[in-house]
């Protein structure tokens, strides 16, 4: 029981050490800041690229045909009302999500950038990246991504009737060797 006690200790410990990371980009003086410096992000046409290598390697890429957007990490996140719906997004080495995929579908969609806020005020800082999903060149609704102490939630509102979907992320399978996995989710 103690040795289960222990594990579980060092697993929450590795988890609040690695999102709690400090990035230099994000110290502000003020309690909110939106961050303007734009990401680079994959186009539709990397995208595509992209999904072409997965497909003729049948593994997971981890750049672009251009060598941008080089794909370092993946969190898992599984819907708050369903727990059959499941997502699992891509990020660079500078947590920048790349790309969206839904547990289910071949197909991963790109993540175009909008804006950043931070906010260091309260218990843990606390960012919100909003991304703009692409398919097939059309905009098909915007996601927000909060990550706050150990913890990363997404909210994706799809443009067509302003529904909101709600994901948590999901520490067992996000978590691999006390880091972020580096494989896709599903």
């Amino acid at each position: 029981m103690i040795y289960k006690t222990y594990i579980i200790s060092s697993i929450i410990i590795s988890i609040f050490l690695i999102s709690c990371k400090s990035n230099d980009k994000n110290q502000v003086d003020s309690n909110t800041e939106n961050v303007t410096k734009k990401p680079p992000s994959l186009t539709e046409q990397d995208n595509n690229a992209v999904l072409q290598e997965n497909e003729d390697t049948n593994t997971a890429s981890t750049k672009d045909e251009t060598g941008n957007g080089i794909m370092h990490h993946f969190i898992c996140y599984t819907s708050d009302d369903n727990p059959d719906l499941a997502i699992s997004i891509s990020f660079d080495e500078n947590a920048n999500a790349l790309q969206v995929q839904y547990k289910g579908q071949k197909e991963s969609m790109t993540l175009s950038y909008i804006k950043e806020d931070f906010d260091k005020g309260g218990a843990y800082p606390t960012t919100r990246t909003y991304y703009t999903e692409l398919y097939n060149g059309k905009e098909n609704g915007v996601y927000k991504l909060t990550h706050a102490g150990l913890w990363d939630y997404a909210e994706y509102t799809r443009n067509k009737d302003g529904k909101k979907f709600n994901f948590t992320i999901n520490h067992e399978l996000s978590i691999q060797n006390d880091d972020y996995r580096t494989s896709p989710c599903f």
